[in-house]
């Protein structure tokens, strides 16, 4: 990674639960060091940080108002998280009461399980994990709460996102609170061998703010974590950071089954990655994890150059890179280049926002979506020939 800049190395080394004596020494140096904090802060929230960054530097080396700041995002934060923890358990409540199977993930439960702490992740939105069969009973059930999908769709196009894609939002209070319902966990434009169905067989029930709560086993979370990372190129520090302190609960006899799952998902590569980029955030893996998972140098290889570029690459990929991407870390390249060929013709929400056809004619919409993405990039691209 691109460390040259103090701000990079402070934000490497807050990236984890607990510092070691080394770690804090090491911190406390580089705080009395001249820093951006502007830079500092503003990276730590695109990466998702902050609130670690405000539980490891918390100190008097720092400037009083950038204190003040660090204080008044986490609090902030942690009422955001709390707001959305209450919401969690009334949802999962209203859904165990009508028997739908469902599963939390991510969020304040994510945060949880990896940092002990509810608020040390940065707060966002809701994710649970529904079978597909039960979609239009969850979804009246959180209409009865108050919440609305979005964006609305038509039967046809409700039918289509259901079939290639994997979720949807619902949201209350003013976009404040926003549930992603998830009935698969990946688009069909994004191949990913874990099912919902294992998922859902192997759940395990674990206590939450005073509650219990299911959520997928630490080894389908493992691999989910990984995928989710890979999906999004690995552009924030912090879904590293999840991972690295998930390895670090597992126990070593639980390594195999890990591995097997991911050969099963046909994730090893995406599994690899994943693994080698918590090594660089102090993670002893047991020596023969990656010969197990196969393609070691490649992924070593990828995982070294995203390492690099986390400081220095935009948020969030286009397709094109997204494309290029896949063809290294995908297992198979026909999974690949099915992935392409979905993520070309198959229609999102972003089609059926810009254009609302009849359902007699729904089908058009395969063709209209290569045709909207050609414009897309077009637009794009003149403009990169225009600055330049």
């Amino acid at each position: 990674m691109n460390t040259s800049r103090l701000e990079h190395e402070i934000l490497i080394l807050i990236a984890r639960r607990e510092l070691d004596a080394h770690q804090r020494n090491t911190l406390r140096d580089l705080l009395e060091s001249p820093i951006d904090w502007d830079y500092l802060i503003a990276t730590a929230r695109q990466h998702a940080l902050l609130p670690l960054l405000h539980r490891h530097a918390n100190s008097d080396r720092i400037p009083s108002h950038v204190r003040s700041t660090l204080k008044r995002e986490s609090v902030m934060n942690a009422q955001s998280v709390l707001y959305l923890t209450g919401k969690a358990l009334e949802v999962q409540k209203l859904l165990n009461a009508h028997s739908i199977e469902n599963a939390f993930f991510k969020g304040p439960l994510l945060s949880e399980l990896v940092y002990h702490e509810v608020s040390l992740r940065q707060a966002g939105d809701l994710d649970i994990l529904i079978r597909p069969e039960d979609f239009e009973r969850t979804k009246g059930l959180l209409e009865s709460l108050g919440y609305q999908m979005h964006p609305q769709l038509t039967p046809a196009q409700q039918t289509s996102h259901l079939a290639f894609h994997c979720e949807i939002q619902f949201v209350r209070d003013d976009w404040f609170t926003v549930i992603d319902l998830h009935w698969a966990l990946s688009p069909r434009s994004f191949v990913f061998g874990l099912t919902e169905d294992e998922v859902m067989s192997r759940l395990q029930t674990v206590s939450f703010a005073g509650d219990e709560i299911r959520t997928f086993s630490t080894e389908d979370l493992i691999l989910y974590q990984a995928m989710h990372g890979a999906k999004h190129l690995w552009r924030r520090l912090e879904w590293a950071a999840s991972l690295a302190e998930l390895v670090r609960t597992l126990e070593a006899s639980s390594w195999l089954e890990v591995v097997q799952r991911a050969v099963k998902a046909r994730a090893t590569r995406i599994l690899a990655l994943g693994l080698h980029l918590a090594e660089n955030l102090g993670v002893e893996l047991p020596p023969d994890v990656f010969h197990s998972l196969g393609a070691e140098d490649h992924m070593k290889e990828l995982a070294d150059k995203i390492w690099n570029e986390m400081f220095s690459s935009k948020a969030w990929a286009d397709s094109t890179e997204t494309n290029i991407f896949n063809m290294k870390i995908l297992d198979r390249k026909r999974d690949a280049l099915a992935s392409i060929l979905r993520a070309i013709f198959v229609p999102t929400l972003s089609d059926w926002e810009a254009l609302s056809l009849p359902a007699a004619i729904h089908p058009l919409y395969y063709a209209f979506r290569p045709l909207r993405l050609t414009k897309i990039y077009s637009v794009a691209m003149m403009r990169r020939l225009i600055s330049r």
